[in-house]
């Protein structure tokens, strides 16, 4: 007989849907009180279509994501149907480990924002494989943008509100393995291109999206090590830039400060190093 679903499967199943790929850790901190609690639905979620599961060299836990008959729940759940649900788009098995590496470290910091969300509000969580299918077959991502001779998708784009003071946030996950003082590529390009669309007001795109109207936007740095912060952090502010001052609204900190109680603390750092602020983004 095959297992009733519960108000928390359909949870589970929408969270699939929204966060693509998802390990069994991930699932168990958004649902469940435990990991042995999350292992037997997902084997029966698994068993019943409605969630697949696979695993990736290098990476110690299963992943899954929306099979078909989950995707027909979500729709349903959602109010939306299939077509636009878009399943059909991304129901197929990753293999690039540095690719999800990456991908799970966006989730893992979305997962502990939306839990530590209780006194602020979270606007909305846009992340980079966000896109819509062109014509020609290939997929336009929402969040790419150009700026003078730039272009970039930020791993991110979230909004938050307390006190009815909205603040948007752009957001890289750096892995530690891309050359930092270089402005033609690496992270520092990355870094080139926000300065230049801070001052081009390019942020303003998201003022739809989210409902709200930003005056400045923030840019948020996780990165591997203190060591890497820093000199992510001298990188920046050697590199010739008019005004200078904006700088200081690009802040980093380290993935291990980064915790569900520490997330809105001062943890984050600016860009500048002659700007010895502790900041926090709550």
């Amino acid at each position: 007989m095959n297992p009733k679903l519960t108000s928390r499967d359909i949870a589970v199943l929408v969270s699939a849907y929204h966060y693509r790929y998802l390990s069994t850790s991930q699932i168990h901190r958004l649902h469940f009180p435990s990991l042995q609690t999350a292992w037997r639905r997902l084997r029966a979620l698994t068993a019943l279509g409605c969630l697949k599961s696979f695993e990736v060299p290098n990476i110690l836990e299963r992943l899954y994501f929306l099979d078909k008959k989950g995707a027909d729940i979500v729709a349903i759940e959602l109010r939306i149907d299939g077509e636009e649900l878009a399943w059909h788009r991304h129901n197929r098995q990753p293999k690039d480990y540095y690719f999800l590496k990456h991908f799970l470290a966006i989730n893992d910091f979305r997962i502990l924002l939306t839990k530590a969300c209780t006194d602020i509000q979270l606007l909305g969580f846009i992340p980079e494989y966000i896109g819509e299918k062109t014509k020609d077959g290939f997929v336009k991502k929402y969040l790419r943008d150009r700026v003078e001779n730039y272009s970039h998708t930020p791993d991110a784009v979230f909004a938050l509100e307390k006190d009815g003071k909205p603040a948007i946030f752009f957001l890289e996950i750096d892995r530690g393995i891309e050359v930092v003082t270089d402005p033609e590529k690496g992270l520092l390009k990355a870094i080139v291109f926000y300065l230049n669309y801070w001052v081009e007001k390019g942020w303003l795109r998201y003022n739809e999206d989210f409902k709200r109207e930003f005056p400045t936007f923030r840019l948020l740095i996780v990165t591997t090590s203190l060591v890497r912060l820093q000199h992510i952090r001298e990188a920046v502010t050697n590199y010739p830039f008019s005004p200078s001052s904006v700088k200081q609204f690009f802040w980093g900190t380290m993935d291990s400060w980064v915790r569900v109680e520490s997330v809105f603390e001062p943890i984050w750092q600016s860009m500048d190093v002659n700007d010895v602020t502790a900041y926090r983004i709550g």
